[in-house]
C-alpha cells in the first residue's frame, strides 16, 4: 500500500510539472522602434513657386505628413520656396496656387533633383490673367 501510494503521488508530481510547462507563456521578444538603413540619407522635398511680382496669391501645400497648410504671398522676390526634410522611405506632398494677374509656375524637387513624371506632376505652368497651378509628388 505505501508503495502505490509514493507511485500516485510521483505521477501527479509529473503531470503537474509537464501541464506547467506547457502551460507557461513563451518568451517576450523586446520589439525595438523603427530604425533607418546603416545608408540611408533624409529626403528634401522643395516646394517652388514663380508668380508675377508685386501680385498676390494663395498657395496650399500639403506636408510631407499630409496636413494642409494655407498661405497668403505677395510675390516680391523669385521664386517663393518651403523645404522639408523627412528620413522615411517615401515621401509625397502637394502645392496648389491661384494667383490674380499673370503667369504662374510650380515646381517640386526631391533632394534638388525633378521627380520623374510617373511619381506625379512635379512641375506645372499656367500664361492666363487668373492663373493657378497644381503640383504633386505621389511616391519620391
Amino acid at each position: 500500500m505505501p508503495l502505490v501510494a509514493v507511485v500516485a503521488v510521483s505521477v501527479g508530481l509529473v503531470c503537474m510539472y509537464k501541464v506547467h510547462q506547457f502551460s507557461e507563456p513563451e518568451p517576450v521578444i523586446t520589439v525595438n522602434g523603427p530604425q533607418a538603413p546603416e545608408n540611408f540619407y533624409p529626403k528634401r522635398l522643395t516646394y517652388e513657386v514663380y508668380g508675377p511680382v508685386g501680385k498676390a496669391g494663395k498657395i496650399v501645400y500639403v506636408d510631407i505628413e499630409g496636413h494642409p497648410h494655407p498661405v497668403d504671398v505677395t510675390f516680391t522676390t523669385q521664386p517663393w520656396i518651403h523645404e522639408e526634410t523627412t528620413t522615411l522611405t517615401v515621401a509625397s506632398g502637394s502645392i496648389s496656387v491661384h494667383v490674380h494677374g499673370g503667369p504662374l509656375r510650380c515646381r517640386m524637387l526631391v533632394n534638388g533633383m525633378p521627380p520623374p513624371p510617373e511619381s506625379g506632376v512635379p512641375e506645372a505652368s499656367d500664361n492666363h490673367p487668373d492663373a493657378d497651378v497644381e503640383c504633386r509628388v505621389k511616391s519620391a
